[in-house]
């Protein structure tokens, strides 16, 4: 496992600090506009959706446009970030939680440079930075939505542990169907005893769900999604219906 970590790391450093940077950039820019273009498309003006790992809310930004009379939730451990989500976006159900498969309280490493790594383990990160240690509830999903409240939309951006997240959300992500958009790759996945067989397992089998690349290529069986995740050059994803 460390090897497969440390190899993973080696080449997330190469494109982030080498000649690939730019490369990185355009990809994760070129996510970004493909995922927006998808949310006009799939979002109703009552569609509700959720965002895990919402950071400084910027597809939080797109609910409030394209789905205003839906009722958005969204997950923020890290105590600045969730204030600021709650000060913008107050028609919004922002929470200081951690999305996953059980509910208690657990660590969770705050990266100080680069807070967009921070998550419930600590991780080979592309660059010395600072971290520090702090204490967050944990929930599950399914234990925490209002009555009859389905997701048209979910996002999940959780740094390695989008597994857990799914596991304690399968019953509302059975019964809702929703377009799943989730970062996955670089190996963060094992910190969590988790797998690419695993997340595609939750997704295609106990979900239901279709994989896709960002830009469209799939559905994606086990062995494409493996190859896609073998190049490097994809984290980002979308499983739909």
């Amino acid at each position: 496992m460390r090897r497969g970590l440390a190899q993973g790391r080696d080449r997330l450093v190469d494109v982030l600090t080498g000649s690939g940077s730019n490369s990185v950039h355009r990809r994760n820019h070129l996510d970004e506009k493909h995922l927006k273009l998808l949310l006009s498309f799939v979002l109703h003006p009552d569609s509700n959706c959720l965002d895990v790992g919402a950071y400084k809310g910027l597809f939080l930004k797109d609910f409030r446009r394209l789905a205003p009379q839906g009722h958005h939730i969204a997950y923020e451990p890290l105590p600045q970030l969730c204030a600021l989500l709650r000060q913008e976006f107050p028609e919004m159900d922002v929470r200081q939680r951690a999305l996953s498969s059980e509910e208690g309280e657990s660590s969770f490493v705050h990266v100080l440079d680069a807070p967009a790594y921070s998550g419930l383990k600590e991780r080979p990160y592309p660059e010395e930075t600072s971290i520090e240690t702090i204490s967050v509830i944990t929930e599950r999903l399914d234990d925490h939505v209002p009555d009859g409240w389905l997701p048209a939309f979910v996002k999940i951006d959780v740094e390695g542990a989008e597994a857990l997240v799914i596991e304690g959300a399968l019953k509302t992500l059975r019964r809702a169907k929703p377009v799943v958009a989730f970062e996955h790759g670089w190996g963060a996945g094992k910190l969590f005893g988790s797998s690419d067989e695993h997340i595609h397992r939750l997704l295609c089998e106990d979900i239901g769900l279709r994989l896709f690349t960002m830009d469209g290529k799939g559905p994606l069986g086990l062995a494409q999604f493996k190859d896609e995740l073998a190049t490097g050059a994809r984290w980002n994803w979308v499983a739909h219906p």
